[in-house]
Formats: structure tokens, sequence, C-alpha cells
């Protein structure tokens, strides 16, 4: 057998070996997360509107436009297997101009703490109309250190929203 041609085929193989080898470690490192799914009722939450400068004009106490620096402050119920379980504390920060027919163009920067039996959930998101998705980034209690992502979707009269803690 010719010694050049061997070399190559040891090449590709070591190289086929590294590729089986990294997605193995990336399937098993994906593998171990938690999930966690409750629902977000609109009932007993709470909405509050701060309109910094430039101020907006209010059409049924509503804004009819967002400017950079504006915020809604709100909280939700958490509801597991039919059971309010704890409440979710959330700021959003307005980063640009918006018509509040463009809501989602006001590209709100949120953050937040979800209280769920006694222990909390810290995490981040874009808020946009419909699905949001964002990071899980620490917790206390049973989810001390916690992170992993989420997703809400919404729904008539309640959001439903998936974590994904990673292990």
């Amino acid at each position: 057998m010719n010694p050049t041609r061997k070399l190559p085929r040891l090449v590709i193989l070591a190289g086929l070996l590294g590729c089986l080898a990294a997605l193995a470690f990336s399937a098993t490192a994906s593998a171990a997360t938690t999930t966690l799914t409750f629902k977000e009722p609109e009932k007993g939450s709470t909405f509050a509107f701060v309109d910094n400068a430039p101020k907006s004009q209010l059409q049924h106490g509503f804004p009819t436009k967002f400017s950079a620096g504006d915020e809604i402050i709100f909280t939700n119920p958490i509801e597991i297997a039919g059971k309010i379980v704890g409440r979710n504390h959330v700021v959003c920060t307005a980063t640009k101009n918006a018509s509040s027919k463009h809501f989602a163009g006001a590209e709100f920067l949120c953050s937040g703490i979800a209280r769920i039996s006694g222990s909390t959930l810290v995490f981040s998101a874009m808020l946009s109309e419909g699905n949001t998705e964002g990071a899980i980034t620490g917790g206390s209690g049973t989810y001390a250190g916690a992170s992993g992502t989420f997703v809400t979707k919404e729904g008539k009269g309640t959001s439903t929203v998936t974590v994904n803690l990673l292990e």
C-alpha cells in the first residue's frame, strides 16, 4: 500500500471521529434540561405606564406613542395546575420611538423576577407582540444559579410560559 494514500485516509478518519465526539458531547450537554410550564392569567395582573419626556397624548387612557425611556411595569400571577403559586414582577423600558399601533416597534427591553413558591427566577427579554423569547439569568432557593431560556405564548385571557433550565 502506498504510504502517501494512507495519510489522507487517517486524517479524514481522525476528523470524522473528532466530529462524532463533538456531536456526542453537545447532545449530552443539551439533554440535561429541566422544563417548567406555567400559565399567567390576566385576572389579578397589574399594569402601569411611565411616560418620560417627550410626553404622549393619551387616548382612552392609553398612550398614542412610545418614546425611548418610557416604561411599562406589570405583574402577573403564576399558575401551575390550576393553583396560583407565585407572581412575575417586570419592568420594560422602550429603547426607541414607536406609535402605539406598532407597539413592538418600541423594542422594550424587559427584566423581571418570577417568585415561585418562595424561590425566584431572574429573567430578561425583548418584549414583542405575540410570543416573547428570553433568557433566564439567575435565581434563588430551588433555582439558585439558574440559567436557560423561556418562551411566552400569548393566548386569550392567559399566557403559557415554557422555561428550559440548563443543568
